[in-house]
């Protein structure tokens, strides 16, 4: 981020007053010197930046320090608004958004509030307003804040995010003298180790920038840093002790953006605020011009914000070039909104039929019937997507497939506005209804979905023999049936999104695949495939289908396995199939029903054993009027070490997946037994989100409120 302006009200000392960065809004000054003439304003003044940038807002009042000694009477509160600008790190590229503003509050009583829209009172109305997270990556606020007491002891060794407030930790030293910094020894074996010895990109990148600039500015010898036997804590060691100091925010800065963008390729060249006070305290004056000139080339793209004595302050301008800051790609023009509406445009043009998809993942093929028949009558159609409620629709028809209380609200909210001229249907809220037969056999309209593009949709047969009680197929379409033929569905498109329930099913199914494969039409068995019916003849035929993803951009074959009964058996079935670990095989395995945590790991471990085989968990949702799920004994006495065995399971992909089977086997845990598997923790933080480990611990998997 960029800071462009701050507008405070009611401060202790500096009162009212405006605090506007050298260069304009577009371009904002690179350093921001401050003189101080009167140390306390000036002290307080980066304080008040710290404060309305931090990202922090909500617990503020954690800092070790009095916030309400900076609102100056206590009938008003402190008033803090901040012209601000964004960066996004977006498939290793960085990209600018903004300017905003934002406000934040300091109470009479000391306490920190984020401010809404409608409290914004100082910064003028051109800039869009954009309140602040409560829980804000760290990627978006890249803001440190150093103060003029700067030591070494009380030195921060967490670096496995343990604490849920550790974003305070970039601001705390200009609040508390006392606040430690990161221990730089520690930090610099972390990237030895993953940089050197694991071959690390983005932690080599930062060790070799800190290892070059400490050797080209303050003359360090630093050529052993990378060597892969180096004993990184005695080279610190060996770093002279009038030089430990003025490195000590380096490092620290350097600790923090490591830790908010592990997938930038460099962290240390991402956009930041870095707040310094009075730095001359801790760093003598023949190295201050080296070490200014060290910060500009470790964070080639840091704003500076600095407070110096007079005497500081006048080489500073005598012997410092301002600098500017880099410009970046605006992101609005790289990742444009998305174009399709979720409401329709309004008002509709005379004699509109309005068809909403209150909660599809694909297209809804009733929805593209309806199109059609409407069209056909002379009628405009449009779509709407989750729910749309404007006056002038000649009539609507919504559907809702899933059986959740969010679809379910938009569905009656629509019918509750339109009265008589809805028309709503679909499994989520009534498994028995149909379309008329008269539209049921018309093509589909694939204008409605003009995503779809060069892909058929539909079915080819209808309904399974099997009565499994979670699925809704046997109330809602019986037994299997065929529907169509291979030609009418494609209609000489060569790509297929098959939603039949269980096409293997159908007396007629080797007929059927047979003519898909001569055909060479790719095929996304969306529903999946049952792997119990495969046989040789069947195994045959689905080979020679090029199956693939819903977006037809890679080859995989989709099955399901929703209990560990039959496991030998369907491994000789699959072997029927010849595949190798160069296939892309998925299988739907669903969790939170009838099994225990014995029986899914026996899942996952025989889905391991299969060469190409991966998993893709999705919890039950009962379907309407479905049984509840069964899980009274999910844990048996033997959950830990079941637990322990399941996160030693590694599929080559689709690991992001598990990660919220995971989470949700954490939470019962917690309900279970009233403490964290931390195994299962360590597990689930390994590689995403590390930043969000402390508040998961502190909250004991969501389950609890921490603030």
């Amino acid at each position: 981020m960029y800071i462009l302006e701050l507008q405070y009200d009611n401060a202790a000392l500096n009162e009212q007053g405006v605090f506007s960065l050298s260069g304009s809004h577009e371009t904002p000054g690179r350093w921001n010197v401050i003189e101080k003439s009167h140390a306390p304003l000036q002290e307080e003044l980066l304080r008040l930046v710290a404060l309305s940038c931090s990202g922090c807002t909500d617990f503020l009042n954690r800092l070790d320090f009095e916030l309400k000694s900076l609102v100056e009477t206590r009938k008003k509160n402190l008033h803090l608004e901040l012209c601000w600008r964004s960066h996004i790190p977006q498939n290793r590229t960085v990209f600018a958004s903004g300017p905003v503003k934002s406000a934040v509050a300091i109470t009479k009583k000391g306490a920190p509030r984020r401010l809404g829209r409608e409290k914004a009172r100082l910064l003028p109305d051109k800039y869009p307003y954009l309140k602040l997270s409560k829980w804000c990556p760290p990627s978006r606020h890249t803001v440190f804040a150093y103060g003029s007491g700067i030591n070494l002891s009380n030195a921060d060794h967490d670096f496995d995010f343990h604490d849920p407030f550790f974003q305070l930790k970039r601001i705390h030293s200009l609040f508390d003298s006392r606040a430690g910094l990161t221990h730089a020894p520690s930090f610099l074996a972390s990237l030895h180790y993953r940089a050197v010895r694991c071959r690390r990109y983005m932690p080599a990148s930062i060790l070799g920038d800190l290892q070059r600039f400490f050797a080209a500015c303050f003359g360090l010898q630093t050529s052993a840093w990378m060597q892969k036997d180096a004993d990184i804590a005695a080279l610190w060691e060996q770093v002279p002790a009038h030089l430990k100091l003025p490195l000590l925010p380096v490092m620290d800065a350097a600790r923090h953006l490591h830790d908010a963008l592990p997938s930038q390729p460099n962290p240390l060249h991402f956009p930041g605020v870095m707040i310094l006070d009075s730095p001359e305290k801790y760093c003598p004056q023949d190295y201050f011009p080296d070490w200014i000139k060290l910060l500009e080339q470790v964070f080639p793209a840091m704003q500076f914000i600095v407070a110096l004595s007079p005497l500081a302050y006048q080489n500073f301008y005598k012997n410092f070039s301002w600098g500017t800051l880099p410009q970046f790609k605006d992101y609005h023009q790289h990742y444009p909104p998305r174009t399709t509406p979720s409401a329709p445009s309004s008002p509709l043009s005379p004699g509109t039929m309005l068809m909403v998809d209150v909660d599809g993942r694909l297209p809804n093929l009733a929805l593209m019937k309806l199109a059609r028949h409407y069209r056909e009558k002379g009628y405009p159609v449009q779509l709407a997507r989750k729910e749309a409620c404007v006056p002038d629709a000649e009539a609507v028809f919504a559907s809702c497939v899933f059986n959740l209380d969010s679809s379910r609200r938009r569905f009656f909210k629509m019918q509750s506005f339109y009265g008589q001229k809805f028309c709503g249907g679909g499994s989520g809220v009534d498994l028995h209804m149909r379309l008329p037969a008269d539209i049921e056999a018309k093509d589909p309209d694939f204008d409605l979905y003009p995503e779809l593009q060069e892909r058929a949709l539909g079915f080819l047969t209808r309904g399974c023999p099997f009565k499994c009680p979670f699925c809704i197929v046997p109330v809602k379409e019986g037994r299997p049936r065929q529907v169509s033929d291979v030609k009418s569905l494609v209609q000489g498109r060569k790509k297929l999104i098959l939603l039949d329930d269980n096409i293997l099913a159908h007396p007629e199914c080797e007929k059927l695949l047979q003519e898909l494969a001569a055909r060479k039409i790719a095929v996304n068995f969306n529903q999946t495939l049952d792997l119990s019916l495969v046989d040789e003849s069947r195994a045959g035929l689905l080979r020679r289908i090029q199956a693939c993803n819903v977006n037809f951009k890679r080859s995989v074959y989709h099955f399901s396995l929703n209990d560990d009964s039959n496991l030998q058996s369907l491994r000789r079935k699959y072997e029927l199939l010849a595949f190798n670990s160069k296939n892309n095989v998925e299988f739907i395995c669903m969790y939170g029903y009838n099994t225990t945590l014995a029986q899914d790991l026996e899942r996952f471990k025989f889905l391991r054993s299969l060469p190409g085989a991966y998993v893709f968990v999705q919890q039950y949702q009962p379907i309407l009027n479905g049984p509840p799920p069964q899980m009274e004994n999910y844990f048996d006495g033997q959950a830990d070490r079941y637990i322990d065995e399941l996160i030693r399971i590694c599929f080559p992909q689709c690991m992001k997946s598990m990660e919220k089977y995971y989470r949700w086997l954490s939470k019962r845990y917690v309900e279970a037994f009233g403490t964290l598997h931390m195994g299962l923790v360590d597990t689930i933080f390994r590689y995403n989100n590390r930043f969000n480990r402390g508040k998961y611990i502190a909250s004991l998997a969501g389950t609890r409120k921490i603030m």
